[in-house]
């Protein structure tokens, strides 16, 4: 099959955002006054809800691999990481500011791809793309993303407010992401131990879910809406950097320490298997792994019941208790982990513990 690649620099910069623009009119918001196409975007604020914005950046060689992450891919997933921070506001969105570093090696059709399923991304949450800027870049794909959205007051969770016995719940299962980040490492590695053959062929046959959780994360902005519906969430994070960062996170922000078991742990099978065919505690995928996009938050005990309507989505995993910011993990062996640093971001290395 025949792979049109048309140079960026035959369309230009203007061009370019000519296309972006058809792209962002698919999926239009009704507080979005003015978008692409003006010098500035201008919203609407809806009477009675507070404006939230949020922002992110994902560099190639940093924040992903080229080699196997595809350009449609890493347009939804760049779009759903940030997402997935408005959700952990329990906030509707409601327009993204998109600029892109563009390399000469990548055609018009590949930045298309891109923002095709950007574009769509956000459109499947009612967001609009309002904006954003473009430019050469020497070294390699970059995107650099904003969000704005809006939520009520009263439904407003944050970092800081988690209170001595509460209870720490996050939703979906965690480290998956991270074992379908090993599976793409390893038949990376294959191939290029092979000499990066054009004829070669990846085993990913069983690793569907944790390869999608990787590449194609589900921002959990409906789920969060229908939690803070039901209850009144004392703080909340979305799970990014892994459950002992992120979870850190909140405690330092309240002033609190938490005290998790894992026994109640939320762990796919597919999880476990990945870890154990690559020799590695399971556990330290969810621990460390990050990038699972989950949210993780802390509530009154007596609001639980509250949540049996999502049962199978949420999961209690420990309690907040008084003290200098720790997170303590209890291991079903008996043992117990201590944190009081965020893990290094190179996973799995030996933890900072008191």
């Amino acid at each position: 099959m025949d792979i049109k690649f048309t140079p960026v620099s035959s369309v230009g910069e203007f061009g370019l955002i000519d296309r972006f623009k058809s792209f962002a009119l698919r999926f239009p918001n009704s507080n979005v006054v003015t978008s692409i196409g003006d010098d500035a975007a201008v919203l609407k604020v809806t009477e009675g809800r507070l404006a939230v914005v949020t922002t992110d950046v994902l560099v190639q060689n940093v924040h992903f691999d080229t080699s196997y992450t595809s350009m449609k891919h890493l347009g939804r997933k760049a779009a759903a990481v940030n997402l997935s921070d408005i959700a952990a506001m329990s906030a509707l969105p409601t327009a993204a500011f998109v600029s892109l570093g563009i390399h000469s090696n990548l055609s018009v059709e590949m930045v298309e791809e891109f923002y095709d399923a950007l574009t769509s991304e956000f459109g499947r949450f009612g967001c609009t793309v309002a904006g954003g800027d473009t430019s050469a870049s020497p070294i390699g794909f970059f995107a650099g993303i904003t969000v704005a959205g809006e939520v009520e007051p009263d439904r407003l969770p944050t970092r800081g407010g988690a209170r001595p016995g509460d209870i720490v719940c996050v939703t979906g299962d965690l480290g998956r992401s991270h074992a379908g980040l090993r599976v793409l490492q390893r038949e990376k590695s294959r191939y290029v131990e092979a000499g990066q053959p054009a004829d070669f062929s990846p085993d990913f046959e069983g690793y569907d879910s944790a390869l999608q959780k990787h590449l194609m994360p589900e921002p959990r902005v409906k789920l969060s809406r229908e939690i803070t519906d039901k209850i009144k969430l004392h703080s909340m994070i979305d799970v990014s950097d892994g459950l002992v960062s992120d979870m850190l996170h909140v405690c330092k922000a309240s002033g609190v320490s938490a005290s998790l078991d894992e026994e109640f742990i939320p762990l796919d099978p597919i999880t476990r298997r990945t870890a154990q065919e690559f020799k590695e505690d399971p556990l330290t995928y969810a621990l460390y792994g990050g990038e699972d996009y989950e949210l993780l938050f802390t509530m009154a005990e007596n609001d639980f019941q509250k949540l049996y309507s999502l049962e199978g989505y949420i999961r209690p995993i420990g309690r907040i208790d008084e003290g200098e910011p720790n997170v303590t993990v209890k291991r079903m062996n008996g043992t117990t982990e201590t944190y009081r640093d965020f893990p290094s971001y190179q996973h799995f290395a030996k933890r900072n513990k008191l």
